[in-house]
């Protein structure tokens, strides 16, 4: 998908974050009916990083979903990547962090 954006299918909500215009990279989650509820924000950051907030009763979590770029990309777009990944890292409490780092 192009762009970012929220949908449900199937009783699923699917979140995401893509490039603008081209079929290339991404970034997303399927979240159930149960996750869906607990819910309370996400970010689309970029076509490579997506961050979803939950909050329950018991505990809030930030998920950091990340699709890095690999060895064969330019070294100016991986140390952008980088940068934007430390940065977005640095926004959330240390307490309330849980990623999932596809490289």
């Amino acid at each position: 998908m192009t762009g970012s954006g929220r949908m449900t299918s199937e009783g699923k909500t699917i979140l995401y974050s893509g490039h603008e215009e081209q079929y290339v990279h991404g970034v997303g989650m399927v979240l159930s009916k149960k996750a869906a509820a607990a819910l309370t924000g996400w970010k689309p950051v970029s076509d490579h990083i997506i961050t979803v907030h939950f909050q329950s009763p018991q505990v809030q979590i930030t998920v950091v979903q990340v699709y890095a770029p690999t060895d064969g990309a330019n070294e100016t777009d991986k140390n952008a990547f980088y940068d934007q990944l430390q940065d977005v890292i640095n926004d959330i409490p240390g307490h309330d962090v849980a990623s999932d780092l596809n490289a």
